[in-house]
């Protein structure tokens, strides 16, 4: 058996070293593709975690609120124009996060400390004020999460919602939605206005009719819904005027460039505000139905009916009084 099996490998020799010799090279081939095929694996594996890494890394380039506990970012771009927020913004979302953290915390006094001169003369007069009509109305001792979207520029939609990790339950009741707008002071700190306020123009304008009544834009506040105006006014005549008899809703408005009118909220006005006695300069602020808009400008204000002998019944005088802004 032997000897045949001798005799068989050498009559075969060349058949089974060639046998052999394929059989390492499919081997020899196979043990180098899954060498290769290992280490394109790694390669992929390698530019995978670095691609996540870039990614998390552009994201919290581009959503820069990643880092804060109690906001989150709806959009990067704004509502109304389209545009996107860059990087520049994150200073005034942290802005936003840190009002909403010391609310968060019951810390009353450093979150009224956060808004703007003009917001605390113009919404929120006092701490008491602030207290009372914001922070019993939103937070009232709970804890709140929100989301941020950009409506335009530095104006951002915010909407309040209760904390589900505290409370345990999520319900969107109570939710409240506000418009908040960052702004700068003239030390070039970040101040919040709040409750749908938008900022403050100073104006300065003065316009002297024939008649002898002056009439000085000073401000305008700006809201989501309205704008006021501030005027000071002084009556150098010899008889009592009165700005507007409310008998016409269109005689009191302001005027953009386009020449759309915008009147007064004449039924807030009383008689004692709109009349000004012989020599007597007054203060008065007027609201007029002119909701925000961005490209909006207001260009007139216009007294179009003062009466200039109020105490006279018979036959009264009036004057027309425009003052360009």
């Amino acid at each position: 058996m032997g000897k045949k099996i001798a005799e068989w490998y050498i009559y075969n020799k060349n058949k089974v070293l060639m046998a052999v010799f394929v059989i390492v090279v499919i081997v020899l081939v196979s043990i180098i593709v899954n060498l290769i095929n290992s280490i394109q694996l790694n390669n992929a594996q390698t530019n995978t975690l670095a691609n996540m890494q870039t990614n998390e890394s552009t994201q919290q380039a581009e959503n820069p609120v990643g880092n804060f506990t109690d906001i989150y970012v709806d959009s990067n771009d704004s509502s109304v124009t389209g545009e996107s927020v860059g990087f520049s913004q994150t200073n005034m979302l942290d802005t936003i996060n840190q009002f909403v953290q010391l609310c968060n915390e019951g810390n009353v006094n450093a979150a009224y400390n956060m808004l703007s001169d003009e917001c605390k003369e113009d919404v929120y007069p006092s701490l008491d004020s602030f207290s009372n009509n914001y922070y019993n109305t939103i937070f009232n001792g709970q804890r709140k999460n929100i989301s941020v979207e950009n409506w335009v520029d530095n104006i951002y939609k915010v909407t309040f919602e209760n904390d589900a990790l505290s409370t345990g339950v999520y319900t969107q009741e109570g939710t409240i939605q506000d418009y908040i707008t960052v702004a700068r002071n003239e030390n070039n700190e970040l101040r919040l206005n709040i409750n749908n306020y938008i900022g403050r123009e100073e104006i300065n304008k003065t316009r002297t009719d024939a008649s002898n009544v002056t009439i000085t834009v000073l401000r305008s506040d700006t809201y989501m819904d309205y704008e006021t105006y501030t005027y000071s006014i002084t009556n150098n005549t010899n008889n009592t005027i009165l700005l507007d008899d409310k008998i016409s809703t269109d005689n009191m408005y302001i005027q953009d460039a386009n020449g759309n009118q915008y009147t007064a909220y004449i039924h807030e006005l009383s008689e004692a505000q709109l009349t000004i006695t012989p020599g007597e300069t007054k203060e008065v602020t007027i609201k007029y139905y002119s909701r925000y808009g961005s490209t909006k400008n207001i260009t007139q204000v216009v007294f179009n009916k003062i009466i200039l002998n109020y105490n006279e019944v018979a036959v009264r005088q009036t004057t027309r009084i425009e003052i360009g802004l």
